[in-house]
């Protein structure tokens, strides 16, 4: 398709941190990476799926055939990056005699671990304090050897500054921000093929949410674009196949570089109502961020569409649609369809219904309130009052 005539925002800024690695086995390379980092005795921070599945286990024999030490593993990371279980990390940290960390897993270990070295850098015993500064970049200085490998191709956590945490007293999750996250983050396709095809196909469809959001996003640069439409053609190729074909390494591989290119996308100019709707129906309901992301996804598409049709022009083109010969609203529609055509073939029916979110207004007015101050509903490329979220919310019923 032709470029569409976009107006250039007059001012963006561009971070890229970590290195990134890529190939099948790339785990082989760890001793010597984190050698050239300085780190000698290893924490791996994972959780207990990851553990049974046998993948742990495939990272602790590379890091130990490489020469480097493993000091322990904890593996109590649950869903969503408890602060308490974040705290319990940095105390098995320090107590193992640790000088740098092995992260594997996916978006709940990868921020739990990114707070736990925040905490080890700190010389700090409690993350609650940093959660609620939100922003740590003042006086931020470079944390403990850190190495990732992501097990889920989805949340991007593994290259960008942005950490989610629960607060399970309140509810609530926070979202905070650091500038030192991985070191490197390792793409290891072979980690991927025990996810069960259900989390893979809602994990990819948080990848897609960081895409399509980051493009249409109010702060969208070319940088951005470039990586964010990229991810779309990506995923739209490969997500099928690796719901239907876990051992297909092709597959898997290019879901997680799309994912991590969408995660360059939306960390470089945030998302919108999908993520700020998704992160209170997971406080609230207790939805993986990813399935939460792949109800509202179309839901908020569809709304948005008036606000930003050229840019869902763009989404449409790198879904693989013909645009060419329609309206920039035809083909903005086309990708909202396509999006819904995407969650039946891999298998992700569900709607708010099935996690007994009510359909009442009164109910969700906490959780409308909740979304209304998610710090990404200003990036939403259409202005949303309490009434336009309580409308979506319903509409994904």
């Amino acid at each position: 398709m032709k470029y569409p005539d976009i107006e250039l925002n007059p001012f963006f800024s561009w971070a890229n941190r970590p290195r990134i690695m890529y190939g099948p086995g790339i785990r082989s390379e760890l001793g010597f990476e984190m050698g050239q980092l300085g780190g000698t005795r290893a924490v791996i921070i994972t959780d207990k799926g990851v553990v049974n599945a046998g993948v742990a286990q495939l990272v602790a024999d590379a890091m130990t055939k490489s020469g480097l030490e493993l000091a322990g593993i904890f593996d109590h990371i649950v869903q969503d990056a408890r602060i308490d279980l974040i705290n319990e990390g940095a105390a098995f940290y320090r107590d193992k005699g640790a000088d740098c960390m092995v992260v594997v897993g996916g978006g709940s270990v990868m921020d739990s671990a990114k707070a736990i070295n925040i905490l080890i850098g700190d010389g700090a015993d409690d993350f609650m304090p940093l959660a609620e500064q939100a922003a740590l970049w003042d006086g931020a200085k470079p944390l403990p050897p850190h190495i990732v490998f992501p097990t889920t191709a989805g949340t991007a956590s593994e290259v960008t500054t942005a950490i989610v945490v629960l607060d399970v007293d309140a509810r609530v999750k926070l979202q905070v921000t650091h500038p030192y996250n991985a070191d490197i983050a390792m793409l290891d396709p072979e980690l991927t093929v025990k996810l069960p095809p259900k989390i893979t196909a809602f994990t990819g469809m948080d990848a897609l949410t960081h895409a399509v959001e980051g493009v249409t996003s109010s702060g969208a640069e070319p940088l951005a674009d470039a990586c964010g439409l990229h991810a779309i053609r990506l995923i739209f190729r490969y997500l099928p196949l690796a719901v239907h074909e876990p051992d297909n390494i092709t597959a898997r591989g290019n879901m997680l570089i799309a994912s991590t290119l969408a995660g360059l996308c939306f960390g470089n100019v945030m998302t919108g109502a999908v993520h700020a709707t998704a992160h209170a129906l997971g406080a609230h309901y207790g939805i993986p961020h990813g399935l939460a992301n792949a109800i509202m996804l179309p839901v908020v598409m569809a709304s948005n569409v008036e606000a930003a049709p050229e840019r869902y022009t763009m989404v449409a083109d790198a879904m693989g649609i013909a645009v060419h010969g329609m309206s920039d609203a035809e083909a903005a529609l086309a990708a909202v369809q396509a999006v819904k055509d995407l969650k039946n073939d891999i298998g992700l029916t569900q709607t708010l219904r099935d996690f007994n979110v009510p359909n009442d207004s009164d109910e969700l007015q906490q959780t409308v309130e909740l979304a209304a101050s998610d710090s990404q509903i200003s990036y939403n490329p259409r202005y949303l009052e309490d009434s336009d979220i309580l409308e979506l919310l319903l509409k994904a019923y």
